[in-house]
C-alpha cells in the first residue's frame, strides 16, 4: 500500500511539472503571437492619449487666459487708434546728380 501511495504522489508531482511546463509554453506562444497586435494598439492608443493630453493642455491654457481677453482687446483698439493717427515719414530726398 505504501508503494502505491508513493507512485501516486510521484505521478501527481510529475503531472504538475508537465502541466506547469506546458502552461508556460502555451503562455509564451500566446504572448509571441499577440505581440504585433499589442504593439500596434499600444502605439495607436498611446499617440491618441498624447494627442488628448495636448488638447487638454491647450484648453487649460486658454481657460486661464480667457479672463484677460477684454484687456487685450482694449489694448489692441488703443494701438489701432494710435497707428491710425500716426503720420508716415516723408520719403528721403533724392540723391544729388553725379556731376553737380
Amino acid at each position: 500500500m505504501g508503494t502505491f501511495l508513493l507512485v501516486c504522489i510521484i505521478g501527481v508531482v510529475a503531472l504538475m511539472v508537465v502541466g506547469t511546463v506546458l502552461g508556460a509554453l502555451l503562455h509564451a506562444l500566446f504572448w509571441i503571437v499577440t505581440l504585433p497586435f499589442r504593439i500596434v494598439f499600444k502605439l495607436l492608443f498611446g499617440l491618441g492619449g498624447l494627442l488628448f493630453l495636448a488638447v487638454a493642455a491647450v484648453g487649460a491654457i486658454l481657460s486661464l487666459l480667457t479672463p484677460l481677453l477684454p484687456v487685450l482687446l482694449l489694448g489692441f483698439f488703443g494701438w489701432a487708434l494710435f497707428r491710425a493717427g500716426w503720420k508716415k515719414p516723408a520719403p528721403p530726398p533724392p540723391p544729388p546728380p553725379f556731376w553737380s
